[in-house]
C-alpha cells in the first residue's frame, strides 16, 4: 500500500479516525483494521496431532492418507481381489477423504471382477498434544473432529446367462399321470375314470 504524506498506511489512518470519532484509542494489540491480535500467551504452544486411532488392521483393509502411494494402493488393491478377495475396505479421513473416493472409482472402473460399492460416513474425534514452549506452562491435550470415509468394495455375481428349457436325458417332457385315482377332468365333469 502507498504511504499518505504524513507516513501512515490509509488503513492505519481510517482506523484512527474511526477511533478518535468514537472516543476509542486503538489497542496496542489491535491491528491496522482494529482487529485484535492473538496473544503470545495463546502461541506458546506447539501442537503435536496424534495418529488416528486405526480399526482392527485385515488384510483387505486399506487406509488413504494424503501421502499415499495411490498406484502402490491401486496395484495393492488388484492383487488382493484376484487372490480372492470378496471384499475390501478402502478409509479415509479429512484431507485424504477424495482420495480415497477416487481409489474406489478407479477400482470399479479397472477392476476385471463386477464390483459394487457402499460407503459410510462418520466423524472422528482427533486428540493433539499441546508442548509449551517454556517451562511455566503445562501441557495439555486438545480434541479435534475430523470427517472420515469407510468405502466398502465386493464382488457381485456374474449375471446369468438366459438358458433355454432344455431337457437332460433323465429327464422325461411327459409328466406321471395318476391311474389309480380320479383325474382333474373326471372330477369336473363327475365322470369316474375305467
Amino acid at each position: 500500500m502507498m504511504a499518505e504524506e504524513g507516513g501512515e498506511c490509509p488503513v492505519q489512518a481510517q482506523a484512527a479516525a474511526v477511533a478518535s470519532s468514537t472516543g476509542q484509542e486503538l489497542s496496542p494489540r489491535a491491528n491496522a483494521k482494529g482487529k485484535r491480535r492473538s496473544d503470545k500467551k495463546e502461541q506458546s504452544y506447539v501442537r503435536r496431532k496424534r495418529p488416528p486411532k486405526r480399526l482392527s488392521q485385515r488384510p483387505n483393509d486399506i487406509y488413504v492418507n494424503r501421502n499415499s502411494d495411490f498406484s502402490g494402493q491401486l496395484a495393492r488393491s488388484h492383487k488382493l481381489l484376484d487372490q480372492g478377495a470378496q471384499e475390501l475396505f478402502i478409509h479415509g479421513l479429512g484431507a485424504a477423504i477424495h482420495r480415497a473416493i477416487n481409489l474406489a472409482l478407479q477400482l470399479k472402473e479397472t477392476s476385471s471382477h463386477s464390483l459394487e460399492v457402499s460407503c459410510t460416513t462418520s466423524t472422528v474425534e482427533l486428540v493433539d498434544d499441546l508442548e509449551p514452549l517454556d517451562d511455566e506452562s503445562d501441557f495439555k491435550t486438545q480434541t479435534r473432529p475430523s470427517s472420515a470415509i469407510h468405502i466398502r468394495l465386493y464382488k457381485t455375481p456374474p449375471p446369468a446367462t438366459p438358458t433355454q428349457n432344455k431337457t437332460t436325458p433323465t429327464q422325461s417332457k411327459t409328466t406321471p399321470t395318476n391311474t389309480t385315482g380320479p383325474t382333474l377332468a373326471s372330477v369336473s365333469t363327475g365322470k369316474r375314470p375305467m
